[in-house]
């Protein structure tokens, strides 16, 4: 087996699309064999990803078990449970932040979101147990787990991290990494989607979802030591070529379904390529010499939905709360086409049971690939 200590896993953001990561993970730890811990030591998550990552993390000992917690979880789920969805809760929610845009210091109050993500943070706060984090990185199983959030306060991408004594912070452009105790408020900034939920606050900065300033997404894994990074993606790669017969005019939900499609996947594929131009450079450079330079080979694999989610969600646009539908209507987005953002909030049970069965089944496509890239006996 490889050295775990080098090898990172990327889960990146998408809503109730993250439920394909649980399919992927769910073929791993079968390929393992029960009893067996994490292939990684390194865990790296944002948005969605983050709420998986920590899971994870909590369970490092056990990688099967980790997973069943994980598809217990989302298996079972309902909009209820990530944000009210009920029309009172709905309605009041709306209504208070309509009352507040009218009082004279609406600037300081009003909180511009949606949704009431209030059951997604007990949610946490009952079912992640957080404090089993230490043990696993005391027990030397885990080595870090970094949860990115944005900061509006300082227009940054910051990675909350907890982790051995020899992963320290740091800082670069617009990008750095600090060591905390991990908790529920820090999954909370990091799944805060911008007009959707509301900002979080930490200490003296107001945070957001951590995609809207990860311009790096690989760059938390390198930070914490990995080499070798597998990232499992919520977003169909040939998205491009599927998409050529919408011709009407694009509605309020049309636009942002496609600003939340960029702002998960963009920046990852950049970097991605980024990464690869890095190694094919260091190919060209004599073993001697590549010392000498600040630059290390990262060995990249992506594991990424094999259909195009939106399609999948659409079809399960009735499974969601009568209210939810009303709000989502009145931005356009119904079960025939823009099913884009619908796929982001759909977390409803039958809807995640299919992304999972979906992830295990892609997984079983590159068993050959992911088993070599981790070096796991299967």
């Amino acid at each position: 087996m490889h050295s775990p200590a080098t090898t990172a896993l990327i889960l990146t953001g998408g809503g109730a699309r993250a439920a394909y990561q649980v399919g992927v993970l769910k073929a791993i730890g079968r390929w393992q064999g029960p009893k067996q811990g994490l292939p990684f030591h390194i865990l790296c998550g944002t948005s969605a990803g983050a709420v998986n990552a920590t899971a994870l993390g909590a369970w490092a000992h056990c990688l099967c078990r980790g997973v069943r917690h994980l598809e217990r979880v989302w298996g079972q789920f309902h909009t209820g449970q990530v944000f009210h969805a009920d029309p009172w809760h709905l309605a009041g929610h709306i209504v208070r932040r309509m009352v507040r845009f009218f009082q004279a210091d609406y600037a300081r109050q009003l909180q511009p979101c949606l949704l009431d993500p209030r059951p997604l943070q007990k949610l946490l706060a009952s079912r992640v147990p957080f404090h089993r984090l230490a043990g696993q990185i005391t027990a030397g199983r885990l080595r870090a787990i970094g949860i990115t959030a944005s900061s509006y306060t300082e227009r940054s991408s910051v990675t909350f991290f907890t982790g051995a004594d020899t992963c320290q912070p740091w800082q670069r452009a617009r990008r750095l990494g600090q060591r905390v105790h991990l908790n529920e408020s820090h999954l909370m900034a990091s799944t805060a989607l911008p007009f959707l939920f509301p900002p979080v606050r930490i200490k003296n900065q107001y945070f957001c979802d951590g995609t809207i300033h990860q311009l790096s997404p690989l760059s938390p894994a390198i930070h914490l030591g990995a080499s070798r990074i597998l990232v499992i993606g919520t977003q169909h790669q040939q998205l491009h070529n599927i998409r050529s017969t919408q011709t009407h005019t694009p509605t309020a939900g049309t636009i942002a379904g496609y600003l939340l499609e960029s702002i998960f996947t963009d920046a990852l594929n950049a970097d991605l390529e980024r990464a690869w131009r890095v190694n094919q450079t260091l190919e060209m450079i004599p073993p001697r010499k590549r010392h000498q330079l600040p630059l290390r080979a990262i060995d990249t694999l992506v594991v990424q939905p094999s259909q195009d989610i939106d399609v999948i969600a659409a079809h399960h646009y009735r499974s969601l709360p009568r209210a939810i539908r009303w709000l989502l209507a009145r931005l356009g987005v119904t079960d025939e086409e823009d099913a884009s953002l619908l796929s982001y909030l759909l977390f409803e049970s039958l809807y995640c049971q299919e992304l999972i069965a979906l992830g295990e089944q892609d997984a079983e496509r590159q068993k050959a690939a992911i088993v070599s890239h981790l070096g796991i006996l299967a």
